[in-house]
């Protein structure tokens, strides 16, 4: 340890003082010197990795942002029927909203008749904001596994087969609702488990990678490698698909003919 001593002469007399002043031991140079050192290091510039992991931190937080406030709007969407597959695909994914895709001709079919009276245009189904997009035609639709008449299909906004939601005279327009509103909240789910680890790695990357540290690994979504590696896990396929759905479907009965024009009301909106 170096020690500096400063001698003092007292104005009065001739006596001596000997004062010694201490110094950093590690570096040499008074602790003054070291803050400033540090101070300089830290305005050093950033390695092209640290500088991009924060760019990607930065770009992490922007995304979770836009997701709460869309989350927020996406609740208050009121379902609109589209007649053009392009545009209720681009609302959907606009929303990040399943599609429902329907194939039913009333005028050639009292059973579509019954399925637009009692179900797309009932209230409870109507008034499910935040829960689906429809796409609706009366011509087959074999690319969103609509063939039979009256059908019905949800779809994903990247056009992802979901669950078919035929017509079923034995469930009434509050399951139908229901259904739409369960799904729905799965892709938010999905969505913000995204956003969510998107965020959370990129903290511990900048973390890592300013600490000296090795970049961490990233660990993929559990829950959606499982479901492309077995589509059986996915709910309504195979073994776990719901009674009363798919080739479980019971026959369905007879319906009376429609008269009326309450089936015309998905005209209204989306055209």
């Amino acid at each position: 340890m170096k020690t500096t001593y400063l001698v003092l002469a007292a104005c009065s007399g001739l006596v001596l003082a000997v004062q010694p002043v201490a110094a950093d031991s590690a570096a040499g140079a008074p602790k003054t010197v070291k803050k400033a050192k540090a101070a300089d290091a830290d305005k050093a510039p950033a390695s092209p990795e640290l500088a991009a992991a924060r760019q990607r931190l930065k770009d992490a937080q922007a995304a979770m942002d836009k997701f709460q406030k869309e989350k927020k709007a996406r609740s208050k969407v009121k379902p609109k029927w589209y007649r053009d597959a392009d545009k209720a695909f681009a609302e959907a994914k606009k929303h990040n909203l399943p599609v429902w895709c329907v194939y039913s001709d009333p005028p050639t079919c009292s059973v579509c008749q019954a399925f637009e009276k009692e179900i797309i245009n009932s209230g409870p189904v109507k008034n499910a904001r935040g829960a689906y997009i429809g796409y609706i035609s009366n011509t087959p639709l074999p690319e969103y596994k609509c063939t039979a008449k009256p059908f019905g299909y949800l779809f994903s906004p990247d056009k992802q087969p979901i669950i078919p939601l035929p017509y079923m005279s034995t469930k009434p327009a509050k399951d139908y609702a229901a259904r739409l509103q369960e799904y729905s909240a799965k892709l938010i789910e999905k969505q913000e488990r995204q956003v969510t680890r998107e965020l959370e790695y990129s903290k511990k990357l900048v973390d890592a990678l300013a600490a000296g540290q090795p970049a961490p690994p990233e660990e993929p979504d559990e829950e959606e490698a499982e479901e492309q590696q077995n589509p059986n896990m996915r709910p309504g396929y195979g073994p776990n698909a719901r009674p009363g759905y798919g080739p479980n479907m019971p026959p369905r009965r007879p319906m009376p003919r429609y008269d009326d024009e309450e089936g015309e009301d998905m005209d209204d909106a989306g055209e």
